[in-house]
């Protein structure tokens, strides 16, 4: 009988310091002859052996285009079978020929870009970024494809009603993938999800900003409390000296007014602050 079958293109020889950049067909269509019982068994164990045949580009420089049935003919010891299949390689039927470009291996770090949208559940926050690691992978492949980019990306991310710690391994690949590798095969995402709460600080000095150098002004009360509102874990880790309490003379003080809301530089975690204590604070002009 005759039939054909499709069995793997191998490529070897290929230098460390070269790469394709091109892509080279995976598998190729081949004519065999045989006895049938033996196409059943070809056909159940082929794709699990290591029949293929071996495209050696040793000797490839720049480009060149391989004639797979002379190259066949000149190289039948790159045609690898198992012996027990008892088949004989006819010809190749198709592609009858492949073209393969050769250039400088090159490599080069790139960003990783994920587009995560992680929204919380009812009574919960993300506290802090979104964290990806790494956030930047080396990048080994053609140098005329590697010039122009910059970064790779993932598939973008998105997961919502969340109330734990999110922690994702994303698969990275980089298209074509016959022709670049990547020192990671994954990155790692993680989110800090935490439930919502409120603590209150004291005794943190109120700062006076943008106070000319000929006024004289005083603060009363000079300390003051707040209740923050925000990741409960993160809030009990805090102290009141991570908080910034201030009032910029310049931009808010006028001359018929002497009760004023402070203004609070935040912590990484804390959301807001739900009140002063007390809620305002006397700008007393001298």
């Amino acid at each position: 009988y005759f039939f054909d079958l499709d069995i793997p293109l191998r490529i070897e020889g290929l230098s460390n310091d070269k790469a394709l950049n091109n892509e080279i067909p995976k598998s190729i269509k081949a004519r065999f002859r045989g006895k049938g019982h033996t196409l059943l068994w070809a056909n159940m164990t082929m794709p699990l052996s290591e029949t293929g045949l071996v495209l050696d580009l040793t000797r490839t420089k720049n480009t060149q285009v391989y004639y797979l049935n002379d190259y066949f003919a000149q190289h039948p010891d790159k045609f690898i079978i198992p012996r027990d299949y008892n088949l004989d390689l006819i010809h190749i039927v198709e592609p009858e020929s492949v073209w393969v470009s050769v250039e400088k291996m090159s490599q080069k770090e790139l960003n990783v870009n994920v587009q995560a949208d992680i929204v919380p559940a009812l009574g919960y926050m993300l506290v802090g970024d979104i964290s990806v690691e790494p956030n930047k992978v080396m990048v080994y492949g053609p140098v005329s494809l590697l010039a122009n980019m910059t970064s790779i990306s993932v598939p973008p991310v998105s997961i919502s009603d969340v109330n734990a710690d999110v922690s994702i391994s994303l698969p990275l690949s980089l298209e074509p993938s016959q022709l670049f590798s990547l020192n990671t095969s994954a990155v790692a995402l993680t989110a800090d999800i935490q439930s919502i709460g409120s603590v209150e600080f004291q005794n943190i000095p109120i700062r006076l900003e943008n106070v000319p150098r000929n006024v004289e002004i005083s603060v009363i009360p000079q300390f003051i409390g707040l209740e923050a509102e925000g990741g409960l874990d993160r809030l009990l880790e805090l102290n009141a000296e991570d908080f910034i309490v201030k009032f910029d003379y310049r931009e808010n003080w006028t001359p018929d007014k002497q009760m004023y809301l402070p203004e609070a530089i935040l912590p990484m975690g804390v959301q807001r602050v739900n009140r002063f204590i007390p809620d305002k604070i006397e700008i007393v002009q001298k």
